[in-house]
């Protein structure tokens, strides 16, 4: 048993140690030969209400995932339940490495169901939503890059990328069909290992449970489309700070940069995505020409948009669970802690 706990801390400790040296190699990647006037000079460009519609834009968009958050989860839960437990998740994320949030919010949904949701189902929902958001980027992506880049490596990357997405798609509507026979199968082949039939075998029956939301084409449809339309805001924002910043610009722009910061900031980085949201933006930026000030100027005003108004949010969230930041923490690794005993 001690054995275990080293090699589960030794563990955190790697992750958190490549989380934070590809932080670091992406805040290098940024800020070399970085025109720091010129960054200055940028950001003096912005004004008031540039700013309030970006706020506005991201704000709705939050609204949004906070619906298709919603309509993925199902009738256990409320609208209130999916988006303050959402914010909560961002909150943890953007304090702590090792993606605590998604941990987190699964355990504030089990919570606010009083046990009617398993927390291996309140995770493949969150599990399904993060599926949908990376097939639906990725479509951005390929829409972008198939139109208006003229690269045959990226293409060939962004095709990969979405025909593996496509055949996971697959393998998860026909898993959560035939869920029973799976599980059935899952029986019969490891009929001597009472440990598997104890632990691992009622985590795949929920696992499987949660994405059964896949099997229902009205709610995949509409939860599409919604998410869709907040990526769309996303993109709204870049392009209002490209009009404030940028002497010239295409409005296509952020259909390339919007899916590749969110892509980057998905790496395991340090807590908040700090540095590598900023390096995916300047990257893609840097294929259609924009300099790095300019392009690290809006990285950091939607970063800083990013990350303060699910703060504020997941701090009110927090506030009217009655639940300490501390004690949620503590849930959040005693799940993870649980999930490990089952693996």
């Amino acid at each position: 048993m001690p054995v275990h706990s080293e090699d589960s801390n030794a563990n955190r400790w790697l992750h958190i140690g490549v989380s934070g040296l590809l932080s670091a190699v992406a805040i290098w990647f940024v800020l070399r030969k970085l025109d720091f006037q010129s960054l200055v000079e940028a950001i003096r460009h912005l004004d008031a209400l540039s700013i309030i519609l970006i706020v506005t834009c991201f704000t709705i968009g939050l609204l949004l995932r906070g619906m298709t958050c919603w309509i993925i989860l199902g009738k256990k839960f409320t609208f209130a339940d999916a988006f303050w437990a959402m914010n909560i998740g961002y909150l943890l994320n953007t304090i702590f490495p090792l993606r605590l949030g998604e941990l987190g919010r699964a355990a504030v949904l089990v919570e606010r169901t009083a046990g009617k949701s398993s927390f291996l189902e309140a995770l493949a929902a969150i599990a399904a939503e993060r599926f949908l958001d990376l097939l639906i980027g990725f479509s951005y992506l390929l829409f972008a890059i198939v139109f208006f880049i003229h690269n045959q490596t990226l293409k060939q990357i962004a095709v990969i990328g979405f025909l593996g997405l496509g055949i996971g798609l697959i393998l998860i509507v026909f898993l959560a069909k035939k869920r029973e026979q799976v599980l059935e199968w899952l029986s019969n082949r490891f009929s001597r290992s009472e440990s598997f039939r104890q632990k691992l075998l009622p985590a795949v029956s929920n696992l499987l449970e949660g994405f059964r939301f896949f099997l229902q084409p009205a709610r995949l449809a509409l939860a599409f489309v919604i998410l869709a339309v907040s990526w769309f805001l996303s993109m709204l924002e870049f392009n209002l700070l490209q009009r404030a910043i940028l002497s010239q610009s295409e409005f296509w722009w952020p259909i390339l940069v919007i899916p590749a910061s969110a892509f980057t900031n998905a790496l395991p980085a340090a807590p908040g995505g700090l540095g590598v949201f900023e390096a995916g933006s300047v990257g893609a930026y840097a294929l259609v020409g924009v300099e790095k000030p300019a392009a690290l100027a809006m990285a950091l005003v939607v970063h800083a948009v990013q990350i303060i108004i699910p703060a504020i949010l997941g701090m009110i969230a927090l506030f009217i669970s009655g639940q300490s930041l501390s004690a949620l923490i503590g849930k959040a690794l005693s799940f993870r802690r649980r999930k490990k005993a089952v693996e």
